[in-house]
């Protein structure tokens, strides 16, 4: 059965197939947490309170999109609650304004750390909405309209967040990028079975 079709029936109270979904979700679920927030184990209470929100919800759930994007969503305000109760809620604006002065890490650093340990101390550098943007498209493979869903925001805007995220992260990481074509280049969205390397849709 697809996501959608196990969904129906948890919908309906079928418990084992809203289980099966966990299985499924739930490793992508804790991947994305885990980089909107610094702390494992808040990461895992996050990925359950939105499981259990999820479950509570279906009922209700319209199937106006992928119960995937559905839940993704749920995840984000997640997040954002997070964020407004420990009050760290910059915009994205004043974030970027601070990224935009930001030099590229210097050479001697090539040769203490990977292409994706890089990334993986860039991202959270990003602004959360940015971030967010940047790791359903590049990790998650969702849609910009998908995206816009999860995040609640316009097609444009997460053009935007994608755009000045790519600009940021290219920058930032160039020290650590071979040149195109070179033996042993990474895929810099590999980080935790990335599937970066999308085209907008």
């Amino acid at each position: 059965m697809s996501d959608d079709e196990l969904a129906g029936a948890a919908s309906v109270g079928d418990s084992e197939a809203f289980g099966i979904l966990v299985t499924r979700m739930s490793p992508g679920l804790l991947r994305y947490l885990r980089r909107m927030v610094s702390d494992p184990q808040l990461a895992e209470d996050l990925a359950q309170e939105t499981l259990l929100a999820a479950w509570k919800g279906l009922p209700d759930f319209e199937f106006r999109s992928s119960f995937r994007t559905w839940m993704f969503g749920i995840a984000h305000r997640k997040t954002v609650d997070h964020r407004r109760r420990r009050h760290e809620v910059p915009t994205d604006d004043e974030q970027f304004v601070d990224l935009a002065a930001t030099e590229p890490l210097p050479a001697d650093e090539v040769e203490r750390l990977t292409l994706i340990e890089a990334l993986r101390a860039e991202l959270p550098n990003l602004p959360a909405t940015s971030r967010a943007a940047w790791w359903l498209r590049e990790v998650e493979g969702l849609s910009t309209t998908e995206i816009a869903k999860v995040l609640q925001l316009s097609n444009g805007s997460v053009r935007g967040h994608l755009q000045r995220s790519r600009k940021f992260l290219s920058t930032r990481l160039a020290p650590w990028k071979p040149p195109r074509g070179s033996p042993g280049t990474i895929n810099h969205a590999n980080t935790d079975d990335p599937k970066g390397g999308h085209d907008e849709q």
